[in-house]
C-alpha cells in the first residue's frame, strides 16, 4: 500500500455550509468504511474556525484507487470541493511504527 495526500478547497459560491451540513452523516458513514486506511483526516479551518475543505492521509493500492474512493465520498457526489489535489506522500517527521521503513 502507498500512502496519499488528500488536500480539499470547498466551493467558494456560499453553498459550502450548507453541502457539508446536509452531507456530513452520509460522508462519515462512507469514511468509516475505510478507518483502516485512513491514517488522518479532519477539515481545513478558516480565519473564523469554520471548515473550508478537508486533509487526509489515505492508504492505497495506487492513486487511481484514492481518486475513486473520493469522486464517491458522499461530500464530492454534492459538489462540496472546487480544488481536490491528491499527491504520493512520504511520512517522515513522527512516522507511525506500523508504516514500512523509509
Amino acid at each position: 500500500m502507498n500512502l496519499y495526500m488528500v488536500y480539499r478547497v470547498d466551493r467558494d459560491d456560499g453553498q459550502a455550509a450548507q453541502i457539508r451540513a446536509a452531507t456530513r452523516p452520509a460522508h462519515r458513514a462512507y469514511m468509516d468504511q475505510f478507518a483502516g486506511r485512513v491514517r488522518l483526516g479532519g477539515p481545513l479551518l478558516d480565519g473564523d474556525g469554520q471548515g473550508c475543505g478537508g486533509l487526509m492521509l489515505i492508504e492505497g493500492e495506487s492513486e487511481a484507487a484514492v481518486r475513486e474512493l473520493v469522486r464517491n465520498d458522499p461530500f464530492e457526489l454534492a459538489g462540496l470541493s472546487s480544488r481536490i489535489e491528491i499527491r504520493p506522500f512520504r511520512w517522515q517527521t513522527g512516522r507511525p511504527a506500523d508504516l514500512p521503513p523509509l
